[in-house]
């Protein structure tokens, strides 16, 4: 299969056959939680597309990312050392152990594959592979990739972690057309210098004012971390990312409601981490474990004091997020396995999910108030009017 020159392939790891039709290059972080869940979209196409997929990893290790680029330079030592069958192990095992990675763990897992845990130390000490991570870094800043997961479908992009129906649909796409091409070895040169125009879920328009016409259904879990009684008349759900700067800002307002309208306003928190902060789904898990431990009162605590920790020094690190759930009352031994298995990602996809199924396009933070929607972290006088016409039309 003749390389392209606008998306080369030729020096990366890959996996499938080089005839393949369907080229999927990858920008990845092996500490971006996104990206773990991403490498199931890769079997999936391999499973829907049997033969017909070749797979192409290239780094972006995110600055957010303390050890993404030392765990890139690593997992390209151990391709030097066992070719790319053995990176694409090392691949999976970083991704499966990727709440614990440490140096420690990129040595260890380096060994499972079968390449000596000093061969890689030493090629981090070196800087052996810097240069070609950083060269993938290059790439990516030329096709205007700044985000991971990005994926690449013979020069077609899809950014982000969106619904399998998305790929399946795009790869059908991609594949009718390079099986129109005759000479099958210039496809993936072809179709990378023109890709197609592949069909993503259309967006909904950024919210206005009259968003607040129409109503949702947005049920209350009832394991949700709340404040304010159930029978509260307003009931406000806010949708938040603890690495988000807006959803910090907007805490104040909150607090002044809260003491406003006191029994007649109940707060609900539902996650809602972005992909592009790095910490948020990691510290979204903390937060549950802190209530599954102790409570609404202990989710409150770590809830605001994650926020504060935004702007320490430090900044929101999965150390600082394991010290503040501690200091709200976590259990360090429980946290850390629940960290591990990922006991409370089912709640927090559960959040996503319902705020998918509104049809609306959110941001952080976002709010349903008795239903009606409200984006962005407005003035208080603007909650306030919204919070007393609801109040009027319940007396």
């Amino acid at each position: 299969m003749t390389d392209s020159d606008r998306v080369p392939t030729a020096d990366a790891p890959q996996q499938g056959p080089s005839s393949a039709l369907l080229t999927v290059v990858v920008f990845g972080d092996f500490q971006c939680p996104y990206c773990a869940r991403g490498r199931q979209v890769l079997r999936d196409l391999e499973a829907v597309f049997p033969g017909q997929v070749r797979l192409v990893w290239r780094h972006l290790p995110l600055r957010a990312h303390p050890l993404a680029h030392s765990a890139a330079e690593a997992s390209m030592e151990v391709r030097a050392a066992g070719g790319d069958a053995a990176f694409w192990r090392y691949n999976d095992l970083l991704f499966a152990h990727q709440p614990e990675l440490t140096r420690d763990v990129l040595l260890r897992d380096a060994e499972a594959v079968g390449v000596p845990a000093e061969r890689v130390a030493r090629a981090l000490e070196e800087g052996a592979h810097r240069d070609e991570v950083d060269g993938d870094a290059a790439l990516a800043e030329r096709l205007g990739v700044d985000a991971t997961p990005a994926f690449l479908l013979n020069g077609s992009r899809i950014v982000g972690l969106l619904p399998f129906a998305t790929f399946e649909r795009a790869a059908r796409q991609i594949l009718a057309r390079a099986e129109s091409i005759a000479d099958r070895a210039s496809v993936y040169a072809d179709m990378a210098r023109d890709p197609v125009a592949v069909e993503l879920p259309s967006a909904a328009p950024r919210a206005t004012v009259d968003a607040w016409i129409a109503t949702h259904d947005v049920p209350v879990p009832a394991t949700a971390p709340s404040r304010g009684p159930a029978a509260a008349p307003v009931v406000m759900q806010v949708f938040s990312d603890f690495e988000c700067p807006f959803c910090a800002r907007v805490l104040p307002t909150l607090e002044a409601l809260r003491t406003q309208y006191g029994d007649r306003l109940r707060l609900v928190w539902r996650d809602f981490p972005l992909p592009r902060h790095a910490h948020a789904l990691l510290a979204a898990e903390a937060g549950r474990e802190v209530m599954a431990q102790h409570g609404s009162e202990a989710f409150w605590r770590y809830h605001d004091a994650i926020f504060a920790a935004q702007t320490s020094d430090e900044g929101l690190t999965p150390g600082a997020i394991t010290r503040v759930a501690v200091a709200a009352g976590a259990d360090p031994a429980a946290l850390a396995r629940a960290l591990e298995d990922h006991r409370h990602r089912r709640a927090i996809d559960a959040d996503l999910a319902a705020a998918t199924a509104t049809g609306v396009r959110l941001g952080t933070p976002a709010f349903f108030i008795n239903g009606h929607f409200v984006s962005g972290a407005r003035p208080l006088a603007d909650f306030r009017e919204r919070i007393d016409g609801l109040l009027r039309d319940a007396r």
